[in-house]
């Protein structure tokens, strides 16, 4: 069997958000409320998203991008400390076969009037891609997560 090289790749995004550590906390937490942020860009279906926040819970989120290219995020919890931090493992399926395993950790931590949220990612693509490269990708599609969930408190202000 001729499997394709392991690429490795990490990232660390920090946001400072004005709200709550209990508020970000339930944005992870709340179904409805993640469902608002958590999801792909304009030109990507929803096909079925699951959540059961706890530990050893799982979360599901398939979709389908221009009606063709379908990828599954599922995730399973490994610690959850409510307002604190969360830690999870997910993988990555793009059309059916495994692209990536993933070690994921958001913390959450008061930051004056706010909250500094600190979200790192360890990936192991299976699927050939390069380490260095899917990592950016990785970054910069976590940012623009990262960006809907700022802007989910601007509206409440």
């Amino acid at each position: 069997m001729n499997s394709p090289e392991i690429g490795h790749g990490s990232f660390t995004i920090e946001r400072v958000y004005d709200a709550d550590p209990a508020d970000i906390f339930t944005a992870w937490a709340d179904l409805n409320v993640k469902a608002r942020w958590f999801t792909g860009p304009e030109n990507w279906a929803l096909i079925r998203r699951e959540l059961d926040f706890r530990v050893g819970g799982e979360e599901l989120l398939h979709g389908k991008f221009n009606g063709k290219l379908e990828t599954i995020f599922k995730a399973r919890f490994h610690e959850i400390a409510p307002n604190e931090r969360i830690v999870y493992a997910y993988d990555m399926y793009v059309d059916g076969i495994l692209h990536s395993v993933s070690l994921a950790t958001v913390e959450i931590i008061a930051a004056g009037s706010g909250t500094r949220l600190v979200f790192t990612e360890q990936i192991a693509y299976l699927d050939g891609t390069d380490g260095r490269e899917g990592a950016a990708g990785r970054k910069r599609g976590w940012s623009d997560h990262l960006d809907r969930l700022e802007r989910q408190f601007q509206r409440v202000a």
